[in-house]
């Protein structure tokens, strides 16, 4: 299987990782109850919930903007057959700048949290060079 598809599933993991554990940190706040998580959530508090669930909702939204642009890149560089070290590059730096993305996010770090997000958008711009040459 090729890196950067590799790095895909992978990525994909990571995002399935952080929806349960913002779904968990709305459980552990006591604020939302499992029988409110797993019905309609009408009534499912909108204010009151810990700091810490706001930070995975907003990794989460923000991972969210980035696989938007990293699938379709993946999936396109396979159609082109261009994988090469360039694309697994982009692809190396999309993921781990993601995984520390949400580290960063989940501890509350600010700066390292930007630094990470950066280091994944390099990620992005190697694919879009790569398939735009």
């Amino acid at each position: 299987m090729p890196t950067e598809i590799n790095y895909l599933l992978s990525a994909v993991a990571l995002y399935l990782f952080m929806i349960v554990m913002q779904a968990v940190a709305a459980t552990v706040s006591k604020k939302a109850s499992v029988s409110e998580l797993v019905g309609p959530r009408d009534d499912l508090p909108t204010t009151g919930l810990s700091p810490f669930h706001g930070r995975t909702k907003r990794a989460q939204a923000n991972f969210t903007e980035g696989m938007i642009m990293f699938v379709p890149l993946v999936l396109i560089a396979a159609h082109m057959d261009v994988f090469n070290v360039t694309t697994a590059l982009g692809a190396m730096l999309f993921f781990y700048g993601r995984l520390a993305f949400a580290i960063f996010y989940y501890l509350g770090t600010p700066w390292l949290r930007t630094l990470a997000w950066f280091v994944s958008l390099i990620g992005i711009i190697l694919f879009i060079v790569e398939l735009a040459l």
